[in-house]
């Protein structure tokens, strides 16, 4: 297997390091006091790029007028010129592209003869377009003309270049333009219901559906090309943008990811926008989704793309999102070493930005500290942690079972972050020591890469596990058979795991719920047979304590790799009923046996829900912190494997200095263990720079 590195150069024009891009719509009814505030407040907010938000939202006009177009088109050099005099930046964001979805909105009565999307279930869209239609491009050519006479620094792409959620439960394209060239592709003629049932056919994937993902990739590669000739033609400087909807569900589509990077960059620098998710405020816990989002999105992308999350907030003001969250959002992008945040936080209604003034208090406040932790994490190196497996092509081989919803397709090896780094585990997408394969990410990997993954150390759920042996490796994974999974209750009455193995955190009796993943689910099992020399960790009991089925066990193969495989489908048990500290104890202890006890970083202490991460750079290493309870945590505890005695240690303060402290720092095993001796509270995360010189 190969690996690339995932850090990107901060290119100049990206200067400081913490880049603010206000996402903003200026309507044509408050055009005037919207640009006189921008003018006033964005320096004080300390905003570094202005990026206008065109039709938007609720006051779209669907597929945008021509003419509406045109009269706008000044206003738009206005505000570049404006921005220009405080030395802002000015960028365009386009609110569609083909449309996200239909609002009541009717594009073909304004383009005569426009092709919209139909979806797989024959749902018809009135305002998306398809974009092999060519009213629609030679429409898009003329409007997207008008953009680039502007000369914007980035024209963004939505994420509506897509084939999913333009209706609710919508996939795909299977329009007559599109069934078409999918006939000439495999050389006959097929109907939208044949070409749907052969995509989701149960069983060993249909080539069929491998040919019809693929070539959606390619009418997608096209499209973002046809839009990037567009913006080139007339203005070669500027640069494409492209918000995305989050690789896992991208894969359902066949998104080919480094080919629509080339055709949308173009030869220009090319701009990403992971989302970050938690458009209003929920819960501190989906921030594992937003962290996330940030590193699966770089890793399917080409080195050199400028990162700038999206920082939203819908439906606006702190009914929606607090200022408290909206921050540790923006730090939470750039500890993970993004370049920029795109900040989407008032409405498109012409509301003043004052009457929220709390949010752009907020952000001037916080520059210098952001800032100074931006410094950091953008320089090159690795996140270090146990690696998670991603695929592209996962969906062109993921089985599924008869009668499977469309969204099925989608990569399933997701719950597997949350599980681990809220017990203090950190994940990554580098190579790394141990790597965890759920789900049937595996399928889409070739039996030269699994023995690779097989040398080292492995984690598998029931589904992974039962994937291997079905392709010949149940002697490497320790397995005599794996059944498929199936619902507990479909076992007998079983009442939970019991951790029984001391090595690995356990104890006789020490008993965790199987009522998973909350208060009246129940997960997928699979019945495992164990090989001789397998080491079970725990098992399945009933409500006597009774012992019937493994549970989870540890195995050293002939390559002198190590697997543990967990009997549970991870993506039916993670959820409330799966995190206790008697889970920590069991993955910490699964992990650094898969390790050899070489964590690069493992953590405890008084609290739950960490989300935490380690960055090895040239001359120093980053470690950070983020307390995902509304409760203090006290005593947080970093095991750093692989690390020598730092030269000198420094924290970054509330005021956005980094100071020099004295941790109490000991040297175990092969590294380092360091004992925090303040409370860290949510609101103020805990970055520390370790330098070896």
């Amino acid at each position: 297997m190969t690996t690339k590195n995932l850090e990107l150069e901060l290119p100049m024009a990206t200067q400081p390091a913490a880049w603010y891009a206000l996402r903003r719509t200026l309507p044509t009814w408050s055009f005037d006091a919207n640009l006189k505030e921008l003018v006033e407040v964005l320096p004080r907010y300390g905003v570094d790029e202005i990026i206008v938000k065109v039709d938007t939202e609720e006051f779209t006009h669907g597929q945008p007028p021509l003419d509406w177009v045109k009269a706008y088109q000044p206003r738009l050099m206005e505000v570049r010129d404006a921005m220009a005099d405080l030395g802002i930046v000015y960028s365009l964001n386009p609110w569609i592209t083909v449309g996200h979805n239909d609002r009541g909105r009717d594009a073909r009565q304004q383009l005569p003869g426009l092709r919209t999307m139909v979806g797989h279930d024959g749902t018809e869209t009135t305002n998306c377009a398809c974009p092999l239609c060519p009213v629609w491009r030679d429409h898009v050519d003329k409007v997207w003309s008008l953009y680039a006479e502007t000369k914007p620094m980035v024209i963004w792409i939505e994420d509506d270049i897509r084939t999913f959620n333009h209706r609710p439960v919508n996939y795909g394209c299977f329009c007559e333009l599109h069934l078409a060239r999918f006939g000439e592709r495999v050389g006959r003629h097929l109907t939208r219901e044949e070409v749907v049932a052969e995509i989701l056919a149960s069983g060993v994937p249909s080539e069929l559906r491998r040919a019809y993902l693929e070539m959606q990739a390619e009418v997608i590669n096209e499209t973002v090309a046809h839009l990037a000739k567009i913006v080139h033609r007339i203005s070669p400087e500027s640069s494409l943008g492209l918000m995305s909807s989050g690789p896992r569900t991208h894969c359902l589509e066949g998104r080919d990811w480094q080919g629509l990077a080339t055709a949308l960059a173009d030869g220009r620098p090319l701009y990403s926008r992971p989302p970050m998710g938690n458009y209003c405020e929920g819960s501190l816990r989906g921030f594992y989704y937003s962290h996330d989002s940030i590193k699966i999105t770089r890793h399917c992308l080409p080195p050199g793309v400028i990162e700038q999350t999206e920082v939203e907030n819908v439906p606006f003001t702190r009914y929606s999102k607090s200022v408290v969250f909206t921050f540790l959002e923006m730090a939470i992008s750039f500890a993970y070493g993004s370049h920029g945040v795109t900040m989407n936080l008032y409405d498109h209604a012409g509301t003043p930005m004052e009457d929220e003034a709390h949010f752009g208090t907020m952000l001037g406040n916080r520059k210098g500290y952001l800032n100074a932790l931006a410094q950091r994490a953008a320089a090159l190196g690795n996140y270090r942690g146990v690696r998670l497996l991603h695929h592209d092509g996962a969906s062109l081989v993921k089985r599924l079972s008869p009668a499977a919803a469309y969204h099925q397709l989608t990569e399933d090896n997701d719950a597997v972050m949350t599980a681990f780094e809220s017990h203090g585990i950190p994940t990554t997408y580098t190579d790394e020591r141990v790597s965890i394969g759920t789900g049937q990410v595996l399928r889409a990997f070739s039996d030269s890469e699994i023995r690779e993954l097989l040398r080292r150390g492995l984690f598998l759920d029931g589904t992974a596990a039962q994937l291997l042996v079905e392709r010949g490796f149940g002697e490497l994974i320790g397995a005599d058979s794996v059944a498929a999974p199936v619902h507990l209750d479909e076992l007998g009455p079983f009442s939970a795991e019991e951790f029984c193995h001391p090595g690995f955190g356990g104890a006789e009796k020490c008993y965790l719920t199987l009522t998973m993943p909350s208060l009246g689910g129940r997960p997928n099992v699979a019945v495992i047979r164990p090989a001789y020399g397998a080491e079970v960790i725990s098992y399945l009991v009933d409500p006597d304590g009774k012992r019937h089925h493994v549970g989870m066990y540890a195995f050293e193969n002939e390559l002198g790799g190590r697997v543990v495989v967990h009997a549970l489908e991870t993506q039916s048990a993670v959820g409330t009923a799966f995190f206790h500290p008697h889970r920590r104890l069991q993955l910490q202890h699964a992990a650094g046996w898969l390790g050899r006890e070489r964590s690069p970083i493992v953590v405890n202490g008084d609290g739950v829900y960490p989300l935490a991460f380690r960055k090895e750079c040239e001359s120093y290493t980053l470690v950070g912190f983020f307390n995902l309870s509304l409760d203090p945590w006290i005593g947080v505890r970093f095991d750093l494997g692989e690390m020598a005695m730092p030269a000198r240690c420094e924290r970054l303060d509330t005021e956005g200095i980094w100071r020099s402290v004295d941790p109490d720092l000991q040297i175990t095993g092969d590294g380092l263990t360091l004992l925090w001796p303040e409370p860290v509270p949510f609101d103020e995360p805990l970055f520390l720079t370790f330098w070896r010189v």
